[in-house]
């Protein structure tokens, strides 16, 4: 076992015990209220950064996942910066994480062709987040996506949708770009969340979950951008019903992951602000 991943299930021990009591903390004062351009701000981020990974592609309407598009690994030495960046945006939620930093950019000098093996999709996240103007206090930066999840269900108890992020079922919203789509990645296939609710009967403790950017939606087509895809940065087609819905039982399988929730951003949506679109990178 490298030492990056002895790191990250330290990591994740230590961050167990303690995030009961960060997510249970009262916010003295609600969250402030961010414009609409935050919503064009977070999807011009994320197509930045999959155009940067070389715009890959991947089509999951279907029984099987297709690669449209190829894109650059994080192994790839054009991109080390990119993720250099993406930890530094959760750094400060543990102390080892710079220290990992540091190690993958000593085998970045010795030219090492793998790096970065501990999974970095909520980092990637919450850079999109830092990146775009959102405080900590709004967003919870976290190197797992189960715990910025805790802290918007909290949020959202004490405040309603003054908060930033309302975690919501599949069912309950059409997904517009700014939102998270969040799914579950336990094996058995059979734990896996269902519901939001389910969440909060376990809060505080690591779930292995993955969320990707919603970046445009359109007929029976849910276009997202998520971080450590097939080790890159990868725009994702998945179905949406006739209602504009995404459906139940996407993933079922053991190697995939259950889409069980949407963390709606609660700032206005018009028309009037063009969000660019995927098409036109």
């Amino acid at each position: 076992m490298s030492t990056a991943v002895r790191l990250f299930v330290s990591f994740l021990f230590l961050l167990a015990l303690t995030a009961c009591a960060a997510v249970s903390s009262p916010l003295e004062r609600p969250p402030i209220a961010y414009p609409e351009e935050l919503r064009q701000r977070l999807v011009e981020l994320a197509l930045r950064e999959w155009e940067a990974f070389g715009g890959g592609i991947i089509d999951q309407r279907g029984p099987q996942r297709v690669v449209l598009r190829e894109s650059m690994s994080e192994s790839d030495p054009r991109v080390f910066h990119l993720l250099q960046g993406y930890w530094n945006a959760v750094r400060e939620e543990q102390e080892g994480w710079g220290w990992h930093i540091e190690e993958q950019r000593e085998l970045y000098r010795k030219g090492a062709s793998e790096t970065w093996d501990v999974p970095w999709s909520a980092a990637f996240i919450s850079y999109l987040m830092r990146s775009a103007g959102v405080d900590r206090l709004d967003f919870r930066w976290s190197a797992a996506h189960s715990f910025y999840l805790d802290h918007a269900l909290h949020t959202h108890r004490q405040w309603g949708d003054r908060a930033l992020y309302t975690p919501i079922d599949l069912e309950d919203h059409q997904p517009l770009p700014g939102d998270l789509l969040c799914q579950d990645r336990s094996r058995p296939a059979a734990r896996r969340l269902q519901r939001v609710a389910q969440r909060w009967e376990e809060a505080g403790r690591f779930r292995p979950m993955h969320c990707d950017l919603v970046v445009a939606s359109h007929p029976f087509r849910l276009s997202l951008v998520g971080g450590n895809l097939s080790n890159s940065v990868q725009l994702i087609y998945l179905p949406l019903n006739a209602q504009g819905y995404v459906p139940r039982g996407l993933g079922a399988g053991d190697k995939s992951a259950s889409p069980f929730a949407l963390l709606r951003l609660n700032v206005p949506y018009s028309e009037a602000i063009p969000l660019l679109s995927e098409a036109a990178r």
